[in-house]
């Protein structure tokens, strides 16, 4: 149960808005979690949300630094025109100024009547309200985009569901204040449709800083990237929802953050995900990315207050994730006392569409040495552009039909191809022998005799030949 009047920490905006279907881009510079006028005045207690237009355009900046007379940040989201949700700031923001006492009590007492706002305003709004700058001119004329306005809905629905309120918590800003015009369109309208997005049910998730630091044997900063991948789906109620895999690169020094879902509350089943953690770097600068042995962290909604550093965090091994993932995926869980998995329809399934990384080996069993052990298709292609069969033979085609090209053994240490090989850079023969046109393959050949009387031309004649380059039909 949440406190009604506290505000959301930036973890806590961040899940909900999360929760409640948006991606919002983090803005970093200033970063959004610090960037508030705290020490101006209280941030809260808060009493709803608080809605603008921006009156101009490409207005990020201006709303993130303010000006001289207002410094920013101006609000906590902006919006723009594509639905872009920007998080500004974390704490109290200079978006609203004074507030009438008739236009607070009325968003306090979440009444559905606002009334026309006092001239007198004794509130402060910054300290009471979240507020959203919405990309627009405000003159009447310009329009809210469907995604733009959507999202905006859903903004002020995701706090108006954390807090517990309804959508009459949600004023324009024009309703608390008579300087202002804004947000040009209806707030009653915009009011129906929180009130409509509050009804759908979504999941309540929180989400959990993970940390670490990647370093080579000579304590450099490494290179590569994390992947966490989550086991799967978790519920709560009638609502359910699969955590996406979460990829983070390294930054050049050596550190990463991730924010990973956990469970939000006593009702959400489980408690928490457990993630596989599968670390690639590169530890020569020649060398490819090479992974690590992958291990599982389980992250709680409790680790979201100080977050996890993965070097404290106990590792246990796991199945390869993909397969862990796939399987939790399609609702299939292991034996509890035997660890094994029943491979049904489902399983197989779900491992045929989900990706991941395997770590060991792989081996796949199959009756005939013609049948496929991997093929890859390209978007909504119907041929496989590229197929390995049992025997070994690798297969290419075009995609659009069927496989023209193919390179195969065709004996003992020997490959061959039924089609043509092209070079397009150096060929380098490191053999003994050698055979052309479909000669038998020779020594390297001596060419002898003297070149005055023409013994040496026919000796390299017979050479050639024997290479298989010519045909040598000359006369003495």
């Amino acid at each position: 149960m949440f406190i009604r009047d506290s505000p959301m920490t930036p973890a806590r905006m961040l899940a909900a808005l999360r929760a409640e279907g948006l991606d919002p881009v983090e803005n970093q510079i200033p970063d959004w979690r610090t960037h508030n006028r705290n020490h101006i005045a209280d941030w809260g207690p808060v009493a709803g949300v608080a809605i603008h237009h921006t009156a101009g355009t490409d207005s990020l900046a201006l709303v993130t630094n303010g000006t001289s007379e207002l410094p920013g940040p101006l609000c906590h989201a902006h919006l723009a025109k594509d639905g872009t949700l920007t998080l500004i700031s974390g704490g109290r923001a200079n978006h609203f100024g004074g507030m009438a006492q008739n236009a607070y009590d009325a968003l306090l007492a979440q009444d559905p009547v606002h009334p026309a706002p006092d001239v007198a305003e004794p509130v402060d709004g910054n300290t009471r309200t979240y507020g959203i700058e919405i990309e627009n001119l405000g003159d009447g004329e310009d329009p809210y985009p469907t995604v733009q306005y959507e999202t905006a809905v859903k903004w002020a629905a995701a706090i108006c569901r954390h807090h517990g309120w309804t959508a009459d918590a949600v004023i324009g800003h024009s309703e608390g204040t008579v300087r202002k015009i804004d947000p040009s369109f209806p707030m009653a309208d915009f009011r129906a449709a929180v009130a409509a997005r509050l009804e759908v049910p979504v999941m309540p998730l929180t989400y959990v800083e993970v940390r670490d630091t990647a370093l080579k044997a000579d304590e450099t900063p490494a290179v590569g990237y994390y992947l966490f991948v989550p086991s799967g789906r978790i519920t709560n109620g009638v609502t359910s929802q699969t955590a996406d895999p979460i990829r983070v690169d390294i930054d050049q020094d050596g550190k990463i953050v991730a924010t990973l879902a956990a469970g939000d509350d006593d009702d959400t089943e489980p408690e928490g995900l457990t993630y596989t953690v599968i670390r690639r770097t590169r530890r020569d600068p020649n060398n490819t990315l090479v992974a690590d042995t992958p291990y599982t962290i389980e992250v709680l909604a409790a680790d979201a207050a100080t977050g996890i550093d993965l070097a404290e965090r106990a590792h246990v091994d796991v199945m390869p994730e993909f397969v862990q993932y796939a399987l939790s995926v399609a609702g299939v869980e292991p034996d509890p006392e035997t660890g094994n998995v029943p491979l049904t329809a489902d399983t197989l399934n779900a491992l045929r569409t989900t990706g991941g990384t395997v770590t060991g080996t792989v081996t796949t069993h199959r009756a005939n040495a013609t049948d496929s052990l991997v093929a890859g298709i390209v978007g909504a292609e119907v041929f496989d552009r590229v197929r390995l069969l049992a025997n070994g033979t690798l297969e290419v085609g075009p995609g659009t039909g069927a496989r023209d090209t193919n390179w195969r053994r065709s004996g003992a240490n020997e490959w061959t191809t039924d089609d043509s090989v092209i070079v397009s850079l150096m060929l380098r023969h490191m053999g003994s022998t050698l055979g052309f046109y479909g000669a038998t393959a020779v020594a390297k050949q001596t060419v002898t005799g003297s070149r005055t009387d023409g013994s040496a031309l026919a000796s390299l004649l017979t050479a050639l030949a024997n290479l298989g380059l010519i045909t040598d039909t000359s006369t003495a």
